[in-house]
C-alpha cells in the first residue's frame, strides 16, 4: 500500500536509541519522542559521570541498569516491529 517501512529496520534503531523507531515509522509519535529525549539524556549522564564514581560500590547497580536496559529496548523493539507490520498491511 502507501506505507512501506521496514519493520526491522524500526526495530533496529529502537534497540539503538530508543523511540527512534517510532519516530521513523510515524506512528506512537508522542512516544517515540519522549522515549528518544529519555534515551538520549540517559546516556549523556552516563557518559558524563567519571567512572570512579560509576563503578565505587556499584557493579550490581549497573549490572541492573544495564539488564534493565536491555530488557526495555528488546520490549520495545518487538512494539515497534508489530507497529510497522500493522501500518503496512493498512
Amino acid at each position: 500500500m502507501g506505507y512501506d517501512k521496514s519493520p526491522w529496520i524500526a526495530a533496529f534503531m529502537n534497540f539503538i536509541f530508543w523511540g527512534s523507531g517510532y519516530v521513523y515509522i510515524k506512528g506512537k509519535s508522542i512516544l517515540g519522542i519522549g522515549l528518544l529525549f529519555t534515551s538520549i539524556v540517559n546516556i549523556a549522564i552516563m557518559i558524563s559521570i567519571p567512572e570512579n564514581v560509576l563503578l565505587a560500590n556499584s557493579e550490581l547497580f549497573f549490572m541492573w541498569f544495564s539488564f534493565i536496559w536491555v530488557v526495555l529496548s528488546f520490549t520495545f523493539s518487538i512494539d515497534v516491529y508489530f507497529e510497522t507490520k500493522k501500518l503496512n498491511a493498512i
